[in-house]
């Protein structure tokens, strides 16, 4: 069921949502988070939504998407989707007329569902400083997405300068599986002697350079960035003292991945890029503070020899 709702308030729209739950007898209880998205244009709620809503299914929660629209009056529209449209959350899409959307915080407030956990995902138009802003100022994690930013890896640096725990990026899940299995690579060779490694992959896409600096951090070695079309990232290389090597590349297109180790028959595994909503997932399983992430963004990521302005192409 959709609901289009001209000029109304918020405490309004939360009415409604009350009343619609009444007729449809469908419950709040089983929502487990609100989820706050702040979006610059109806592609990026789009987006946003198709990837939440499928997230839904494992984090059932209230989506609260706020969209700022041009206007000289100002006033607030909502659309109510509720049912099959909606999967396993309510979802409601504010569209704030000339400058109503300044204060999301005093917006979003009368829909937030009592006693659960709020968290704030930027798609579009990332802050520098997510925990300053008042979308974030509410929420206990706080979600970036820097793969949308005009420069990611300088963006990052502003993530990295201005980190509280909670924050984390979309990017960072995006590196996983890569994480997962460079150290089971690693682990398989413990007293080999670990000398540099080099990453290859898309530089207008943040995990690159987070997964970098994660090699960079944990490894203790000089770590190669070498920019890559196709995927964000389609390579690394583990280099060790007896000039033999540990690597993980990903051709375009595949959904597989090709682990080389010295001694061991060439393997394949399962390497596919990451949507959106898989990400999300991963970021909603857990909303205690990042602390991986926040040392791979504050120390790792410092460690690299890069600059922003020679990346971002």
């Amino acid at each position: 069921m959709i609901n289009h709702i001209a000029d109304i308030t918020s405490a309004q729209v939360g009415q409604q949502l009350d009343q619609l739950r009444g007729t449809s007898g469908v419950g709040a209880l089983g929502r487990v988070l609100t989820l706050i998205i702040v979006a610059h244009t109806e592609g990026g709620v789009r987006d946003a939504l198709e990837a939440a809503a499928g997230a839904s299914r494992a984090h059932p929660s209230r989506i609260i998407a706020v969209l700022p629209v041009a206007g000289e009056t100002a006033r607030l529209d909502a659309e109510i989707r509720t049912g099959s449209e909606a999967g396993a959350s309510e979802i409601v899409i504010l569209r704030a007329h000339a400058g109503a959307a300044e204060n999301v915080d005093t917006l979003v407030t009368p829909l937030l569902l009592p006693d659960t956990p709020v968290v704030t995902w930027w798609i579009q138009n990332m802050p520098e400083n997510p925990a300053a802003t008042e979308a974030g100022r509410i929420a206990q994690r706080r979600i970036t997405t820097t793969r949308t930013a005009d420069h990611p890896a300088l963006a990052l640096q502003h993530l990295s300068a201005n980190y509280v725990p909670g924050d984390t990026d979309l990017g960072w899940a995006g590196t996983t599986l890569w994480r997962n299995y460079i150290a089971s690579m690693v682990d398989e060779f413990p007293g080999r002697t670990i000398t540099g490694a080099k990453v290859w992959g898309r530089p207008h896409r943040s995990s690159l350079f987070l997964l970098a600096a994660w090699l960079r951090l944990r490894l203790d070695v000089p770590v190669e960035i070498e920019p890559q079309e196709g995927a964000p990232i389609t390579g690394v290389e583990i280099f060790l003292n007896d000039d033999a090597a540990l690597s993980l590349h990903r051709t375009p297109g595949n959904d597989h991945g090709m682990m080389l180790r010295p001694g061991r028959a060439p393997q394949e595994v399962s390497l596919p890029v990451r949507s959106l909503e898989a990400m999300l997932i991963e970021d909603l399983r857990d909303l205690n503070p990042d602390t991986a992430y926040g040392e791979v963004l504050t120390k790792g990521l410092p460690l690299l020899d890069y600059s922003p302005a020679d990346v971002d192409v």
